[in-house]
């Protein structure tokens, strides 16, 4: 792809004015829970404090996190959490969760005691809100803005021992934002300092009585919560429990360590969110269902893809965050944002594209977003991955806030896979797009030396048509025939020298055209020209000069593979089939026309069939044979065909190329991946 070429085909972009309440409200209205929830809360809980106490009798389960930190709109963190644990069977009832962020003792400080959890005196009836530091929250809706809506995350005074949930409320009225202000920089200075004091309440609690749960890719049971935090080294606990048949409840609980940086005042971008979908949700989650989807910004919703991995059949969505943009007069930010991607090869870092600059300023950016208010800023691009070759990718962000010329860069890794489909068409088989290295397999290279040889040679001649057997192309360009009958023969050398060391079709067809009219033997001749036509796309004319290169002195086992491939991409099977049983019919031991009729059955999905020619279970396979049997079995896999025993045979016959390091092992990795995989 040329690198100047934009990669979005289409973009979303959104500017997101977020607010904090003036004040920390008490929750006016707690949770009703029935006894029975009430009790498996209380369980819960206590299973928690036991495993943050390292007691032995409790144990997490493992699971495979995502963490992505953002900034709220105090200064403190946001930060969306994903956990994925193989092993346990999704339930199908609601099951009751609890969240807990708990500050971690730093090596060499005094032992203190551990924060009082907040939900668990509710429980006991010690006090009247479970979750006495939530705020009230609030986003700014600009009528018109598309998408609209973003983060509610905001934090209480740390120093006191105070986060609050991520809550999604009603609009505040800009009086009440602009009292927020004094209050949000008091907050932020606090969190700037390098130390704050050990608070006595768990500094973040949730929980949700009931709530469903799902499946993620793999199987495994998938967990989303969003927290709200300020700086500080903590361990973060998701537990749930599902009831048994007898009213019993099972606690599962999963665990990691998380550390979110000092607060800073420079101009920044938060993590990048990697996502394989961004969608457009029809109204933003209610407050109480938010938490639940952390990576919900507003009426944008993004799905982020585990270790940055995708798909070539889908989409690349970059959700991003500008964090302390400076403003104009009107509290307007007025910020670009360009996208880089580079494939990596090894060492090598090779510009592949771009994707659309991102702009905003006042023109785009909510009536009422103002940033001496703290309001963050968000953004997401969207490209779909529809030819982009499989491989490691580089994704260069970088931010200029043109107001103070200052920018800002960071940058992730994507891995891109391809689908089946697309792992699929590129086996390099019959039918595919023609290759030069086609025409400079061994056994046609010595075929053109032998139909190039006349019936007495000079030693000069000898050592060209040595050196055309032996692939040596830059000396058959520098080779140098005195004897005026070989001119011709010269002629010819020079255009296959030419071919094989990558020179134009068109050139070698022009040099292919003066040998034949020179009297150069047409076999030879026009079977090079037939690559030349192929390499043009210029199928039928490819057919015609290798149909005449049949009559000069190439054997059919040479042109027939070549005639079969360019029947199937016209789509002919019927003259692709003709022709390979017209050389079985005469040599049916014939391993390249077998391959070649193989390749039709392909085609035209008999895979049984194709298997029996190949012969797959004899002694000594060849490397061409078995991997032509594995496309077979991959494809009649992809198919869901009736081939007898298709995936033990698949994967025996993978382990088998694989160990014998066969020459297309990579893609046979990624079919074996394909194959491994739970339907």
């Amino acid at each position: 792809m040329n690198p100047s070429h934009r990669l979005a085909a289409y973009v979303v972009m959104l500017a997101v004015g977020i607010f904090s309440s003036s004040v920390l409200q008490a929750q006016s209205n707690p949770p009703r829970l029935s006894r029975a929830q009430r009790a498996t809360l209380q369980a819960i809980v206590a299973t928690v404090d036991r495993i943050a106490s390292a007691v032995p009798d409790a144990v997490t389960a493992e699971a495979t996190w995502l963490a992505h930190v953002l900034r709220a709109s105090d200064g403190s963190h946001y930060v969306a959490l994903r956990a994925d644990v193989p092993g346990i069977a999704v339930p199908t009832a609601p099951v009751t969760m609890y969240v807990r962020l708990a500050p971690r003792q730093a090596w060499g400080e005094t032992a203190v005691a551990s924060p009082r959890s907040a939900v668990m005196e509710w429980l006991r009836g010690l006090r009247g809100d479970p979750l006495p530091m939530r705020a009230a929250r609030s986003t700014t809706v600009n009528v018109g803005e598309m998408p609209i809506g973003g983060t509610a995350a905001s934090v209480g005074d740390v120093a006191a021992g105070a986060t609050a949930a991520l809550r999604l409320g009603e609009l505040q009225r800009e009086r009440q934002a602009r009292q927020q202000e004094d209050e949000n920089a008091r907050r932020r200075a606090e969190l700037e300092k390098p130390g704050t004091q050990r608070p006595e309440l768990l500094p973040f609690e949730d929980f949700a009585p009931e709530i469903g749960l799902t499946a993620g890719a793999g199987p495994v049971l998938r967990i989303e919560r969003g927290v709200t935090a300020g700086p500080g080294d903590y361990d973060v606990f998701i537990a749930w429990a599902v009831p048994d048949a007898r009213g019993r409840s099972s606690v599962t609980v999963v665990s990691r360590r998380l550390t979110l940086p000092a607060a800073t005042a420079s101009f920044g971008l938060g993590d990048l969110v990697i996502a394989d979908d961004a969608r457009v949700l029809p109204t933003p989650y209610p407050a109480d269902q938010q938490a639940a989807h952390p990576y919900a910004f507003g009426i944008v919703e993004v799905s982020p893809a585990a270790d940055n991995r995708l798909v070539n059949s889908g989409t690349l969505a970059v959700m991003y965050q500008v964090v302390n943009p400076s403003g104009t007069g009107a509290g307007k930010p007025d910020v670009e944002m360009n996208f880089q991607l580079h494939r990596l090869r090894g060492e090598r870092a090779e510009l592949f594209g771009r994707l659309e600059t991102q702009r905003h300023d006042a023109a785009n950016v909510p009536g009422d977003f103002n940033v001496a208010l703290g309001h963050p800023l968000f953004g997401v691009v969207r490209a779909p991955l529809a030819g982009f070759p499989r491989g490691r990718y580089r994704l260069d962000v970088e931010a200029l806030d043109r107001l103070r010329g200052t920018r800002v860069r960071t940058e992730a890794v994507l891995d891109i896979k391809g689908s089946p489909e697309s792992l699929l068409r590129e086996a390099p088989s019959a039918g595919q797009p023609f290759q030069r290295e086609q025409l400079l397999e061994p056994e046609v290279l010595t075929s053109l030396a032998s139909a190039l040889r006349p019936a007495s040679a000079s030693p000069e001649l000898e050592r060209a048509l040595g050196d055309v057997a032996a692939g040596r192309f830059a000396s058959l360009v520098q080779a140098s025939l005195l004897q005026p009958s070989e001119r011709p023969v010269a002629q010819a050398l020079l255009a296959l020298g030419l071919y094989g060391l990558g020179d134009s079709p068109r050139t070698i067809a022009a040099q292919l055209t003066t040998a034949r009219s020179h009297g150069a033997p047409v076999g030879p001749i026009q079977l090079v020209l037939g690559a030349a036509f192929a390499l043009l796309r210029d199928d039928r004319a490819a057919i015609r000069a290798w149909d005449e290169a049949r009559e000069g002195r190439i054997p059919d086992s040479v042109v027939a593979p070549l005639l079969v491939d360019a029947y199937l991409r016209l789509g002919d099977v019927v003259r692709a089939e003709a022709m390979a049983r017209a050389v079985l019919d005469l040599r049916w031991d014939d391993r390249p026309a077998r391959r070649a009729l193989a390749s039709t059955h392909i085609a035209s999905r008999r895979f049984s069939e194709a298997l029996e020619l190949l012969e797959l279970d004899r002694p000594g396979v060849a490397e061409a044979d078995a991997f032509l049997g594995l496309h077979a079995l991959f494809a009649a896999h992809l198919a869901n065909a009736p081939v007898a025993d298709r995936e033990a045979r698949f994967k025996a016959l993978a382990g088998a190329y694989l160990g014998g390091s066969g020459g297309h092992a990579e893609l046979v990795r990624e079919w074996l991946d394909v194959v491994a995989a739970p339907r």
